[in-house]
């Protein structure tokens, strides 16, 4: 049995036709004809009812499953085999930081490595632990730290520390006033919006929702808008909003009554010896160094 007959088999199967199948295999109808008769010799029976229409036998129909799989098994082992030789390289990150942590290196890579594949997966942290887990990537940024029993031995390569900026549009702001508590805040802000940033909810934010006179939680781009039009004000990832802070479009509100507020995530190796490989050892220095550009707070995971 060879994957010439097994391509054939399949081929008639789907064109219901020994003609259209040599068409479409650039072969002779006699070479079709030919590999047919050598599988069903093989495996015993007949696999096809001839006639003015081609059919299926039971045989047949039990087998086609299997000739298809083999198939489909011996693609996906010569696209990895080509995906090897031009080098492969796979990362999962949190949705929140894939534009501000990995969109740049990510292009800079891929500009110096032009066949290179790449696959970069985008998530909230439950789906790249998941992704870790099963040895699906190379390298992951996720939450931090790990709280999945799953992943108890995972070591970061680094760990990013990004601030929260309370914030909220300049005409709230300025209403609001300078250096204000948080009862000033919830006094003048129509609302508090929380995001989904979090595996565990920091107990300075949590507290918050029984303090405003509304709470909504709502994913960032909407929360984003809120904030913008006056209508709520909120914790943002200061990677993300720090270019509209410049400009003066949002407002730090910094309470004087409220810790700073930080959240972390980390770098990982999503499969045994990744990192061992330069083209991934390289895409893991380019991100932390993308994170030190974006104003993180990096930590080296590997010197403890």
């Amino acid at each position: 049995m060879d994957l010439d007959q097994l391509r054939t088999f399949d081929r008639i199967v789907r064109d219901g036709s020994f003609t259209k199948a040599a068409a479409r295999l650039n072969v002779t109808q006699a070479t079709v004809s030919m590999r047919m008769r050598a599988l069903e010799e093989i495996v015993g029976r007949p696999l096809l009812e001839r006639g003015r229409q081609i059919g299926l036998t039971e045989a047949g129909v039990a087998f086609l499953p299997f000739a298809r799989r083999i198939l489909a098994t011996m693609i996906e082992g010569q696209h990895a085999l080509r995906a090897s030789e031009r080098g492969q390289v796979s990362l999962a990150c949190l949705r929140s930081l894939g534009r501000v942590l990995t969109a740049a290196p990510i292009a800079e890579f891929a500009a110096a490595h032009r066949g290179v594949e790449l696959t970069v997966e985008e998530g909230r942290h439950r789906d790249i632990a998941e992704f870790v887990h099963d040895r699906r990537v190379d390298l992951a940024v996720m939450g931090w730290p790990n709280l999945d029993p799953l992943l108890d031995q995972i070591v970061p390569v680094a760990v990013f520390r990004e601030r929260v900026v309370f914030c909220a549009c300049p005409v709230l702001a300025e209403e609001i006033g300078p250096e204000p508590t948080l009862d000033r805040i919830f006094e003048i802000a129509p609302q508090f919006v929380r995001l989904f940033w979090w595996q565990l909810l920091p107990d300075a934010i949590a507290n918050l929702a029984f303090r405003a006179r509304t709470t909504s939680a709502v994913p960032y781009a909407a929360a984003r808008a809120m904030i913008e039009r006056g209508l709520a004000v909120g914790h943002l990832l200061e990677p993300l909003v720090r270019e509209a802070l410049d400009a003066g479009r949002l407002v730090d509100l910094a309470p004087i009554d409220m810790p700073v507020v930080t959240r972390d995530s980390a770098l990982v190796v999503g499969k045994p010896g990744a990192l061992e490989r330069p083209l991934v050892a390289e895409l893991a220095e380019r991100l932390i160094a993308s994170a030190r550009a974006i104003g993180m707070q990096v930590t080296d995971g590997r010197q403890d």
